[in-house]
């Protein structure tokens, strides 16, 4: 990763910027067989409350690449749950985004914020990480270098 390249945490003004990215990172991923992306206003908005709400909480964390000029060019965002119910109680990391500017990919900085996800999951007692990712998405290759592997199969049928 560029040593010019400043990960940090989300700040509680930043939930705008978040949702943002998070749409970017939506509309791309119809590309590689996603779901399409909320057309509505009001939908985004309640994504960006959302993410507010979430910036305020122990249990989440959203992080920021700044490059030296200080223009954001990723983000990553995961959240501590206890997988339970008919299972044993399993503390899990989940991560529900990465995302870095395709001017700015293959420099390491999805790595990064992902270790940096790592570590705040492990200071917070998660014993285990997940994520979805879509078959066709290039970025399946990082998240298997880092130790990711396939665990489930979802199965989709159109009515």
């Amino acid at each position: 990763m560029p040593d010019d390249v400043l990960i940090r945490d989300a700040r509680s003004d930043e939930a705008n910027f978040a949702a943002e990215i998070t749409r970017e990172m939506v509309v791309e991923m119809q590309g590689y067989g996603g779901r399409t992306a909320a057309a509505s206003t009001s939908a985004w908005e309640k994504v960006t409350a959302r993410i507010a709400d979430d910036l305020q909480l122990e249990t989440a964390k959203y992080l920021v690449a700044e490059n030296a000029s200080g223009q954001r060019i990723g983000y990553a965002a995961a959240r501590i749950v206890t997988l339970e119910g008919p299972f044993e109680p399993k503390r899990t990391m989940h991560v529900s985004v990465v995302y870095v500017l395709p001017d700015n990919r293959q420099a390491g900085i999805g790595r990064r914020l992902v270790e940096e996800l790592f570590d705040w999951g492990r200071a917070k007692g998660a014993e285990y990480c997940t994520l979805n990712v879509l078959e066709k998405n290039p970025a399946r290759s990082l998240y298997k270098s880092l130790g990711f592997v396939d665990t489930a199969i979802k199965m989709t049928r159109r009515f």
